[in-house]
């Protein structure tokens, strides 16, 4: 069967590669430019469709290892349950990867500050407490058992 004839709205060429301009065709078949930058980067995209769609992207590819703790354990001590979401470690590991590549050197005390919430004490003031840095521990392994990322040579990753 013949492909769908375009939509008369905005649709991308491709998607935006290093080195290439962000441009989208009209209707119409002219391009209109984005933005002024000339390649694209993780922060040019939305923080939350990025790890969506590299969260998918990692489920999909099945080669993520995923620990078999990741059932029923917690993302920091502050939380009051596990993740109710069943693919979270797909997330996680994503917004680790978003958060490690513009930051290289980035380590665990890093990442658990970046990961932090407010615990909740009752009537008691809240208090900012760490994300569990065994989580973080295990999304990097991960992450670099599909060469995502690397140990840095002095410190944090790369």
């Amino acid at each position: 069967p013949p492909p769908p004839p375009p939509s008369p709205s905005l649709s991308f060429v491709s998607p935006p590669l290093a080195g290439d301009a962000i441009a989208m065709v009209a209707a119409k078949g002219r391009k209109i430019n984005v933005g002024k930058r000339v390649g694209a980067t993780v922060r040019d995209v939305s923080a939350n469709k990025w790890v969506r769609t590299m969260a998918l992207h990692l489920k999909e590819s099945g080669k993520l290892f995923v620990p078999s703790c990741t059932e029923m354990v917690k993302q920091s001590h502050g939380n009051d349950r596990a993740p109710q979401n069943p693919d979270w470690y797909y997330y996680r590991c994503a917004a680790v990867l978003r958060r490690i590549y513009p930051r290289p050197g980035t380590g665990y005390g890093g990442l658990g500050k970046a990961f932090a919430i407010k615990k909740n004490y009752g009537s008691r003031p809240e208090h900012t407490v760490k994300a569990s840095r065994g989580l973080l521990h295990w999304a990097c392994r991960s992450l670099e058992g599909l060469k995502l990322i690397a140990k840095g040579k002095a410190s944090g990753r790369v």
